[in-house]
C-alpha cells in the first residue's frame, strides 16, 4: 500500500507552477483549435464548450478557495 505524504514548501510550489503551465497550455491549445474551426467551418466546435466549461470551473474554484481564506 502507498502512503501518502504531506507535501513540503518546494513541492507546493512546483505543483503550482505546474498547474498553471498545464492550465496554459490546455486553453492556448482548445482556443486555438476552437478559433481554427470557427474560421474554417464557421463553428467553434465542442472544444470551446469544453474550453469555457474548464474556466469556468478554475475561477469558481478560485472564488471558492478565497472564500474559504477570508
Amino acid at each position: 500500500m502507498i502512503k501518502l505524504r504531506k507535501a513540503d514548501e518546494m513541492e507546493q510550489f512546483y505543483n503550482e507552477k505546474s498547474t498553471k503551465n498545464g492550465f496554459l497550455f490546455y486553453t492556448a491549445a482548445l482556443l486555438g483549435w476552437a478559433l481554427y474551426d470557427f474560421f474554417t467551418k464557421g463553428t467553434p466546435g465542442l472544444q470551446m464548450t469544453l474550453l469555457l466549461i474548464g474556466c469556468a470551473v478554475y475561477f469558481w474554484s478560485r472564488v471558492s478557495y478565497n472564500y474559504k481564506m477570508k
